[in-house]
């Protein structure tokens, strides 16, 4: 997952203590997508703080305020969610992460307002179909209450970066099935 969080970003997550949910009751697959998602936390939290110091546009700050708001409330959540599980803590992004932001540092202005909302609108429809996947896959009851909540943030992120795409004449794609 490119950037779950991505958008995983979840203001007001909040994780369910469920009696009985164990580590056993985890997947591969649910280890691998809660590590991606760590991992995609990290990335939007980097890339909106690039926003903010770069971008002179008024949508672009406020929604790289909020990504940074709400993926650090979801990265204190998710490490509490890794380490019940034990599932692996993530420490930074991906190294496809880290190139996006290379790549993105470069550019000023326009430019980088444009191609700033461009890759954010390819994360969240990308991550919220990802969510949408895994609260259809996941067994642990735990797991399942964590990404149905921050399902619903994704999607708030998604509709909000997809409408300042529009503003920007950015085509967005439709919105994910399911969501």
């Amino acid at each position: 997952m490119n950037r779950i969080g991505l958008g995983m970003a979840v203001a007001g997550l909040a994780v369910c203590v469920c009696a009985g949910a164990r580590a056993q009751d985890v997947t591969p697959a649910d280890k691998t997508f809660v590590e991606d998602a760590q991992q995609g936390n990290y990335a939007e939290i980097a890339m909106a703080r690039l926003a903010l110091e770069k971008s002179k546009d008024p949508n672009v700050r406020r929604f790289a305020e909020r990504m940074i708001h709400d993926h650090e409330m979801l990265n204190s959540q998710l490490k509490r969610l890794a380490a019940k599980l034990h599932i692996r803590e993530e420490s930074g992004p991906s190294i496809v992460e880290k190139a996006k932001y290379e790549e993105l540092k470069l550019k000023s202005g326009q430019s980088f307002d444009y191609a700033y909302v461009e890759a954010m609108v390819k994360d969240h429809n990308d991550d919220l179909q990802k969510f949408i996947d895994e609260e259809n896959s996941a067994q642990n009851p735990e797991l399942k209450a964590t990404v149905q909540k921050a399902e619903q943030v994704v999607k708030e992120h998604t509709e909000m970066i997809d409408g300042i795409a529009h503003l920007g004449g950015i085509q967005t794609p439709p919105m994910p099935s399911g969501a």
